[in-house]
């Protein structure tokens, strides 16, 4: 690859867990990148990162919920892919979740998993401690807890493409997900330092403010949810939903920096 090609992009996955606190009163979960991560550091995010190989395994695959197969993801993706590896953008959600924010989309025994008794809380922080610290996979865990992943839950809202200056590229599947009942986020304190709720209106409001710092497709993506309101319309909003890629193009504007997007005038220039 010649030094003028661009980096190819790696796929990941990023979740939008979203709470109703009130009526039309929607909060996002936003977490904040160590100062010192190779990517977006000190930016408030959501959660997320890169599809690992593991993701599209049988292992993983054959403990998602039957609401979501493989083909259905395939067809939400919208994308010539072997169906696991279309499920695995799904699986990869769950997984760096869980080991962000420390919330785990899945059923166990039937039910909701729920860490309302600290015998499985702590369990389960065990469990993600072993996770980030490599003695042990995403898979045997699940397997370890016979847990059903919900992929269900996850509404496929929007790709979002690395523009190609950056020296690391990533195409992001955002989705979009309801926080689950008795779980409390809490930020891994290794690669994030801090997982806030917040009002997609506060946290854009930070940004002009200075006193966080937003990705172009974070921002993006809060104003959207500031349009739709409520919680019932942001999911509805994913129904049938064509999802076309998003590649910004970062342009000089006379003496500063700026950034375009597809339909922006100067977009196809």
């Amino acid at each position: 690859m010649s030094a003028a090609s661009p980096q190819p992009p790696s796929d990941s996955a990023t979740v939008v867990l979203l709470r109703e606190t009130a009526p039309q009163r929607v909060e996002v979960l936003l977490v904040t990148r160590h100062a010192q991560s190779r990517a977006f550091a000190g930016a408030h995010v959501f959660p997320g990162g890169i599809v690992d190989e593991a993701d599209r395994s049988d292992e993983l695959v054959d403990t998602v919920t039957p609401r979501m197969s493989p083909d259905m993801a395939r067809t939400i993706l919208g994308e010539e892919r072997e169906p696991a590896a279309a499920l695995a953008f799904w699986i990869a959600t769950i997984r760096e979740l869980f080991e962000e924010a420390g919330i785990l989309l899945a059923d166990a025994g039937g039910a909701p998993l729920r860490f309302t008794d600290p015998a499985t809380r702590d369990r389960f922080a065990s469990h993600r401690r072993a996770l980030l610290d490599g003695a042990l996979t995403f898979g045997a865990l699940v397997t370890r807890e016979k847990l059903e992943l919900r992929a269900d839950l996850l509404r496929y809202y929007s790709r979002w493409v690395t523009p190609v200056q950056a020296p690391r590229r990533y195409d992001a599947r955002f989705f979009f997900a309801p926080v689950p009942p008795d779980q409390t986020p809490l930020h891994d304190d290794r690669e994030t330092t801090a997982a806030e709720w917040m009002t997609p209106a506060d946290a854009l409001a930070g940004a002009v403010a200075g006193s966080l710092v937003l990705t172009p497709p974070t921002a993006r993506t809060l104003e959207d949810l500031v349009d739709l309101g409520s919680l019932a319309a942001i999911l509805a909003s994913t129904d049938g939903r064509r999802v076309e890629p998003i590649l910004p193009k970062v342009v000089q504007i006379g003496d500063r920096m700026g950034v375009l997007y597809p339909g922006d005038v100067d977009y196809a220039a």
